[in-house]
């Protein structure tokens, strides 16, 4: 199964299933996807601290499951760290096969973004962290658009000589 792919002006939304976020770290990143052309929504629970320094699961697998259920979000984007395991079984499979939408993320979640291919069959995106775009390179930018935007990369484009 292949989500539509995301245009200019259309919506993504934020969460963090496995790291601490603050809004610190997140403003820059939300100023980069608005400079970029998109509306970000962020999860309710994005910057709780229940734990002292994060969400707990219930309430991180909350937000993920908002945005999965949210009719205007066409991107879930969320970067990696730790506690990817701990929200997957909690995570709504069957609002996601319903609403079947673009998933980006890397690292820790990638146990995210296998639950949701295996569960579900749609296909989901490896490869950048929201955190990109605090500060995103023009490189980065188009190899997000040859993906989330153009539906696929066909070939590689390097950044170096190398």
């Amino acid at each position: 199964m292949l989500a539509k792919s995301l245009k200019t002006g259309d919506t993504v939304g934020l969460v963090a299933p496995s790291h601490v976020a603050t809004r610190d770290h997140y403003a820059p990143i939300i100023k980069g996807l608005e400079d970029a052309g998109y509306r970000v929504k962020t999860g309710e629970n994005l910057y709780k601290a229940t734990y002292g320094y994060a969400a707990t699961p219930q309430e991180r697998a909350a937000d993920f499951n908002q945005m999965a259920k949210d009719p205007d979000v066409r991107l879930v984007f969320f970067g990696g760290g730790e506690g990817g395991n701990e929200v997957a079984p909690l995570i709504d499979y069957a609002a996601i096969a319903q609403n079947p939408k673009l998933y980006l993320s890397y690292s820790d979640g990638t146990d995210i973004l296998n639950a949701i291919y295996a569960k579900t069959g749609l296909l989901t995106d490896y490869g950048q962290t929201p955190g990109l775009f605090a500060d995103i390179s023009e490189y980065d930018l188009s190899r997000f658009r040859a993906h989330m935007v153009e539906g696929a990369a066909t070939e590689h484009v390097g950044n170096s000589p190398w």
